[in-house]
C-alpha cells in the first residue's frame, strides 16, 4: 500500500486536528513509515501529549507540533507563517480537523463554526501554503470529507445557517464544500505536480462522533463503526501509496475512487463556492 521507508523518510506531512481520533491515527501510521510529521493542534497540553504518544508508538522522533485554532482566520494565517519560517518543503497536506456542534456557534470572525473549522480554515490554509507545496512537487493535498455530504447538500443562500440551524446540515454542508473545493483546486493545479483528492474515512468512535448526538443515533452509528486505524487507512493510502501518484480530483472511500454527489461535479457551483470563500477569508 505504501512506498518503502527510504523513499518516505524525511518527507514532510502536515496534519490538522492531529491530537486525537482519526488525525492522530493517521499521524501515527505515517510516522511509522518514516514521514516527518507536523501535527497541528488547538490545545498545547493535549497537543504535546499526542506528540509524545505518536513518537513512542511510531519510534519516529521527527514529530513536530504547531498550535493553531482553526476557528480563527488570524490563527490560520499565523500557522502558515510559522510553518514557512521553520520549513522549506511540504510534500503532504492533510486537511483533517473537524467539529460537529449541536448549537449554532459563531467564530471570532463572525462565521458559523462548523463551516469555518471544517471547510473555510482549510481553504485558507491550503491557499497560504500552495507556494511551498508547489515547490515541493510531486506533492499531495488530501481533504477529509464525509459521505454525509450526500444527504445534506450546501445551501449557497444560507452558508452560515442564519435562518435555521441543524448540526447535521451544517456538518454535511461543510463536507460538501470540501468536495467542491477539491475538484476546483485539482483543475487549477493541473500540470503543477500537485494532486488533490477528497475522502470519506467512514464512521469511527471519536470524541466528535460521541458528543452532540442523541443516544439512539450514537448507538446505530457505533454498530457500523471502524477502529481509528481503519478509519485512517484511506488518508494514509492517499498520502503514501505510489498507486495514486498523479491521481487528482477524485473522491475516495476504502482506498477506492468512487462517485461523490452528482451536484459536486457542477463546475459553476465549484467556482461560486471558491469565489465566496475568497471573499470570506479577505484575500
Amino acid at each position: 500500500m505504501s512506498e518503502n521507508n527510504n523513499q518516505l523518510k524525511g518527507k514532510t506531512c502536515m496534519i490538522t486536528g492531529a491530537n486525537s481520533g482519526i488525525g492522530k491515527a493517521t499521524a501515527t501510521q505515517l510516522a511509522k513509515m518514516g514521514f516527518h510529521i507536523v501535527m497541528v493542534c488547538r490545545n498545547k497540553e493535549r497537543g504535546e501529549n499526542a506528540q509524545n504518544q505518536v513518537k513512542k508508538e511510531s519510534g519516529n522522533n521527527n514529530i513536530d507540533l504547531i498550535i493553531a485554532d482553526l476557528a480563527s482566520l488570524k490563527s490560520v494565517k499565523n500557522l502558515a507563517d510559522e510553518f514557512k519560517k521553520k520549513y522549506d518543503k511540504l510534500h503532504i497536506l492533510i486537511n483533517n480537523a473537524g467539529v460537529f456542534n449541536s448549537k449554532r456557534i459563531l467564530t471570532e470572525d463572525g462565521y458559523e463554526s462548523t463551516f469555518a473549522v471544517d471547510y473555510l480554515s482549510h481553504f485558507l490554509l491550503t491557499k497560504l501554503l500552495l507556494d511551498i507545496i508547489k515547490k515541493s512537487a510531486p506533492s499531495r493535498i488530501i481533504n477529509v470529507s464525509s459521505d454525509i455530504h450526500r444527504y445534506f447538500k450546501i445551501n449557497l443562500e444560507d452558508l452560515m445557517f442564519e435562518k435555521k440551524y441543524s448540526s447535521q446540515k451544517a456538518y454535511g454542508s461543510a463536507k460538501f464544500a470540501i468536495v467542491l473545493f477539491t475538484y476546483e483546486l485539482a483543475r487549477r493545479l493541473d500540470g503543477t505536480g500537485v494532486t488533490v483528492n477528497a475522502l470519506h474515512p467512514g464512521h469511527a468512535r471519536t470524541k466528535m462522533t460521541q458528543t452532540n448526538v442523541s443516544w439512539i443515533v450514537k448507538k446505530i452509528m457505533n454498530l457500523f463503526s471502524k477502529s481509528l486505524e481503519e478509519a485512517a487507512e484511506t488518508s494514509v493510502y492517499l498520502a503514501s501509496s505510489p498507486e495514486v501518484e498523479g491521481v487528482s480530483g477524485k473522491y475516495f472511500k476504502n482506498c477506492i475512487p468512487i462517485k461523490s454527489h452528482k451536484m459536486t461535479y457542477d463546475e459553476s457551483i465549484q467556482k461560486k463556492v471558491w469565489e465566496i470563500s475568497e471573499k470570506l477569508i479577505h484575500i
